[in-house]
């Protein structure tokens, strides 16, 4: 993974050279860019320098910017992140010979938005300045079930996971160009600074019910516990299409 970046980078940086190198005809006292970019990322790379850390669910953003003057852009960014997820899944059981179900729900996770300002200063290449929001997110796991033969028996223990909002913030350098007139293609690298944001764990149970604390909550807090690192120094490559108005 290293080498493929590290190629990728250096690729990222002689394509900038080269078309820095354009003739003077695609100069900016000549080129005049549309006003309305609208472009959606569907590929891009991601690497974060801390671990563990709570990492941001990349998926397709889309982005809209206006141009305040022919080199100065400003607008948003938006993702949807993972849509919202309700499932049953098995649980792990104490007793043996039996087997155990519980609900699992979990709100959207990984949506951003993000205010971004690109100059560019040279042709096609621009510098960016980008801080943005990530939602938090909420994690649910409930009703256990224990199947014991013919009995079922409905266990007292529920949890709850809270993440918190988030932000971060990045500077990059992209290059950019219209294509057959309405069309853009383009391409961004941004290194920048994302916090872990707070977690917040709740639990519900019945120390009767379990002589004591649940092997699930002695699990959480002695080995599964939160240990996210409070901030990290992240990467992002993102490559882009769309239009121009």
């Amino acid at each position: 993974m290293k080498k493929k970046l590290t190629t990728l980078i250096i690729f990222l940086i002689f394509f900038t050279l080269e078309m820095q190198a354009e003739p003077e005809e695609s100069s900016d006292s000549i080129q005049t860019r549309k006003k309305l970019h609208i472009y959606i990322t569907p590929m891009y790379i991601s690497r974060y320098t801390e671990y563990p850390f709570r990492r941001r669910i990349e998926k397709k953003a889309i982005t809209a910017l206006y141009g305040i003057t022919n080199k100065l852009y400003m607008g948003f960014s938006y993702s949807r992140g993972e849509g919202p997820e309700e499932r049953g899944i098995f649980a792990y059981t104490e007793p043996k010979n039996s087997s155990g179900t519980q609900e699992y729900k979990k709100t959207r996770e990984g949506e951003y938005f993000v205010f971004k300002t690109q100059y560019f200063f040279g042709g096609n290449v621009y510098g960016s300045f980008n801080l943005g929001l990530e939602k938090g997110y909420k994690i649910e796991e409930k009703n256990f079930l224990l199947f014991q033969g013919n009995n079922i028996e409905i266990r007292p223990y529920s949890k709850s996971i809270i993440y918190s909002d988030r932000h971060f913030v990045s500077a990059g350098i992209g290059y950019r160009k219209e294509i057959f007139e309405y069309f853009i293609l383009g391409t961004e690298f941004e290194y920048g600074v994302m916090s872990s944001g707070k977690t917040n764990q709740h639990y519900t149970f019945d120390p009767r019910y379990y002589n004591g604390l649940p092997y699930r909550y002695i699990n959480d807090q002695l080995i599964m516990r939160d240990r996210n690192k409070p901030s990290s120094e992240y990467m992002f490559i993102s490559f882009y299409a769309g239009i121009a108005i």
